[in-house]
C-alpha cells in the first residue's frame, strides 16, 4: 500500500517526483491530464511529484509508465526509484523544450519601408538594443513592419518567436498579467504552475527565458506601463513593440517612427493591391492623385485599392470622384476603416486632450472648407486662444497630441493635422 514519506524515504520520493515531473512536461500533459490518462486520482499524481509518497503501488507505477509512453529503460528507472533504489541522473530529467512559432503571416514586401526595416533588423542583429519600439499614427503600417522584420529575424532566434496583440487601442487592452500567462504557457509552463500574482508571473517568465534566444513581438501597446512587465532579462532575447504613441521609459530602446509613404511607394502600393490591370488604364497623375487623397497613408491607400478591385465597373476616375467628397466615409472596406482607427486613438485620450482635439479640429475644418490650410499655422499662442488657457499649457497639450501622433510638427513650435486626421477632428467637433 501507499506509505507517507518518512525521513528514510525522502531521497527516493524526490527521485520519483523528479522523474514523473520531467516526463509529464515532456509529454505536454498537465497533472490532471496525466491522472485521467493513467486512471488515477490527481491527488496521487500531485503527491508523487511533490515527494509526498514513498513506495507507491506497483500498479500505479505501471499505469503512469503506460500513460507517459515510457520506453524500457525509463520504466526501469521509475520502478527502481519507486522501490527506493538509487537512480542515476534523476536531477537531469527535463521537459522537451517548447519552441513557439507564433508570428502571424506577413507581407511579402513592404513598399517604401526599406530604411525602417533596415533599422529594426540592424538593431537586433547587432544586439545594440533590447527593444525596438515602432510608433506612428493609426494606419501607417506598424504591425506590418514589425511582423515582416520578425519573420526575417526569426532564424537568429532558434528558441522561438512569441507574438501578443495587446489591443492597446481596443475596447479591452490586455492586462500584463494575462499576457504573461499566455506567454509562459506558450513556452511550456503548465497552466496549474502559473502563479496568481503578476509579479510572480513576471519572475517566472524571466526565468524561463533566461537561457533562451526568443524574439518577442508586442503589438499595439497602450503605453510603457503595459509593456514593462513583459520585457525579458536574458541576454539572448529581443523585443519588437508597436504603439501609436511614442514609447519611452523601456530602458535600452531604439525608436523607429513611421510617417506616411513617399509618393512613389504609395502609388506602387495602390497598383499592387488594386491589381496592375485595374491601374493600367489610369494616368500616372491620376494614380498619384488617388494616393494624395488617401493622405499617403498605407491603410487608406490599401482600402481605396481594395474598393476599386471589388468594383469592376469603376475606373480610377470614378474612385477619385468619390474621394473628392467625404473621404472618411469612403475609406472603409472589408473590416478596415480609417475613421474607426482614428476613433480608437481619440477614445484613448484623456478628457482634456479630447476637448483640445475637437476645438483645434473645428478651426482646421473651417480652414479646409474655404481652401485655406489654417492648421499649418497652429502654434501655442493660437491654440491658447482657442482653448481658453495659457500659452505654456497649450504648448503642453499640443506636445501630447504630437506624441499621440494626432498632430504633426511642421516646424519647431508649429503644428498641423494630417489631412485625414483633420477631417476626423473636424467631424468630432461637430458631433461632440
Amino acid at each position: 500500500m501507499d506509505l507517507r514519506v518518512g525521513a528514510r524515504g525522502t531521497g527516493a520520493a524526490h527521485a520519483v517526483g523528479t522523474l514523473l515531473r520531467g516526463w509529464r512536461k515532456r509529454a505536454l500533459l498537465t497533472q490532471e491530464q496525466l491522472a485521467e490518462k493513467a486512471g488515477l486520482n490527481v491527488r496521487t499524481v500531485r503527491r508523487l511529484e511533490n515527494g509526498g509518497l514513498w513506495q507507491p503501488r506497483s500498479r500505479s507505477v505501471l499505469l503512469l509508465a503506460q500513460a507517459l509512453e515510457l520506453g524500457g529503460e525509463e520504466r526501469e528507472q521509475l520502478a527502481a526509484a519507486a522501490r527506493g533504489l538509487p537512480v542515476a541522473g534523476t536531477g537531469e530529467v527535463a521537459a522537451r523544450p517548447i519552441v513557439p512559432r507564433q508570428l502571424p503571416a506577413g507581407l511579402a514586401a513592404l513598399a517604401g519601408r526599406e530604411r525602417e526595416l533596415a533599422v529594426v533588423e540592424d538593431a537586433h542583429r547587432a544586439r545594440t538594443a533590447l527593444v525596438v519600439a515602432i510608433d506612428g499614427m493609426a494606419g501607417t503600417g506598424k504591425t506590418a513592419l514589425a511582423v515582416h522584420a520578425a519573420h526575417r529575424l526569426a532564424p537568429g532566434f532558434p528558441d522561438g518567436q512569441l507574438y501578443v496583440d495587446l489591443h492597446g487601442h481596443g475596447a479591452a487592452p490586455v492586462e500584463p498579467g494575462e499576457a504573461l500567462a499566455r506567454m509562459v504557457r506558450a513556452l511550456g509552463v503548465p497552466a496549474e504552475e502559473i502563479p496568481d500574482h503578476d509579479e510572480d508571473r513576471a519572475a517566472l517568465y524571466r526565468s524561463v527565458l533566461s537561457e533562451r534566444r526568443v524574439l518577442i513581438v508586442l503589438d499595439d501597446a497602450a503605453g510603457a506601463e503595459q509593456v514593462k512587465p513583459l520585457l525579458p532579462a536574458g541576454p539572448g532575447c529581443r523585443v519588437i513593440v508597436t504603439g501609436r504613441g511614442r514609447l519611452s521609459g523601456l530602458g535600452d530602446t531604439r525608436a523607429v517612427s513611421l510617417d506616411v509613404l513617399p509618393a512613389p511607394a504609395a502609388v506602387a502600393l495602390f497598383a499592387e493591391v488594386a491589381g496592375h490591370e485595374r491601374a493600367a488604364g489610369a494616368s500616372p497623375g491620376e494614380l498619384e492623385e488617388v494616393a494624395a487623397r488617401c493622405g499617403w497613408l498605407p491603410l487608406a491607400v490599401r482600402i481605396a485599392a481594395e474598393r476599386l478591385r471589388a468594383r469592376p465597373t469603376w475606373s480610377v476616375r470614378d474612385l477619385l470622384k468619390r474621394l473628392a467628397g467625404d473621404r472618411l466615409a469612403e475609406l472603409a472596406a472589408g473590416g478596415h476603416d480609417v475613421a474607426a482607427a482614428l476613433d480608437r486613438s481619440y477614445d484613448r485620450l484623456p478628457a482634456e486632450l479630447r476637448r483640445a482635439y475637437r476645438l483645434l479640429g473645428a478651426r482646421a475644418g473651417d480652414g479646409a472648407d474655404d481652401g485655406a490650410d489654417d492648421s499649418a499655422n497652429l502654434d501655442s499662442r493660437t491654440a491658447a486662444a482657442l482653448l481658453g488657457t495659457s500659452a505654456p499649457h497649450a504648448e503642453r497639450l499640443l506636445e501630447r497630441l504630437l506624441d499621440a501622433h494626432l498632430l504633426r510638427e511642421s516646424a519647431p513650435g508649429r503644428y498641423r493635422f494630417h489631412d485625414l486626421v483633420r477631417d476626423h477632428a473636424s467631424r468630432s467637433s461637430r458631433v461632440a
